[in-house]
């Protein structure tokens, strides 16, 4: 009797054990939840240029006009009375409104003049002014008076007092197939004061 009653209670422990250790090994039915994260957004990656410095243009060079050569043995001539100096010498189709013949051009010298004289003012006009012209062995006054505009300081007619000078223009009508000169300054009476020889313009 004692040992159907023993045999019976170890049944019974290990029908216990058994239905505890089911309800601890059986698998838990919930689903872990993936959390599917979006890509994260890829930004190219920026080269970076090297930094450039600004270029700057190149200067163009202004156009500039050549200067008129002027090839003479003395640009400055001096006397007891004057000091003539040549500035430039050009050769002219027109001078302001002034036209020339056909076959002729102007030849405009730029001059200062300084008067030396211990007693005496200078006075010149037109006559006081004249141009050889070497290749057709003419001699001209100058026709400054006659010119309409085109010149900064005509030297048509004027005095210079003592010790004093001016600068201004004198112009000539010439052959155009002339290009070297010899000025002449004189006084009132005709006397030659002053030369200024060598005067070539191409």
């Amino acid at each position: 009797m004692k040992s159907s009653l023993g045999i019976c209670c170890m049944v019974s422990v290990l029908l216990m054990i058994g239905i505890f250790s089911a309800g601890c090994t059986s698998p838990q039915n919930g689903q872990s939840t993936a959390q599917n994260n979006p890509p994260a957004a890829t930004t190219p990656s920026q080269t970076m240029n090297p930094a450039i410095a600004p270029t700057t243009p190149a200067a163009t060079p202004a156009s500039t006009i050549a200067p008129t050569t002027i090839m003479s043995t003395a640009t400055t001539q001096t006397s007891d009375i004057l000091t003539v100096t040549l500035n430039s010498a050009v050769k002219k189709t027109q001078v302001g409104s002034s036209t020339n013949m056909p076959g002729h051009i102007f030849v405009v010298l730029d001059i200062t003049i300084q008067n030396n004289d211990k007693n005496n003012a200078f006075k010149y006009t037109d006559a006081s002014f004249a141009v050889f012209d070497k290749l057709n062995k003419n001699r001209r006054i100058a026709i400054t008076s006659k010119i309409n505009g085109g010149l900064d300081n005509p030297l048509a007619s004027g005095t210079i007092p003592l010790k004093s000078k001016t600068t201004g223009q004198i112009v000539f009508g010439e052959d155009d197939n002339s290009n070297s000169y010899k000025l002449y300054v004189s006084d009132s009476t005709g006397t030659v004061l002053t030369t200024i020889d060598n005067i070539n313009i191409p």
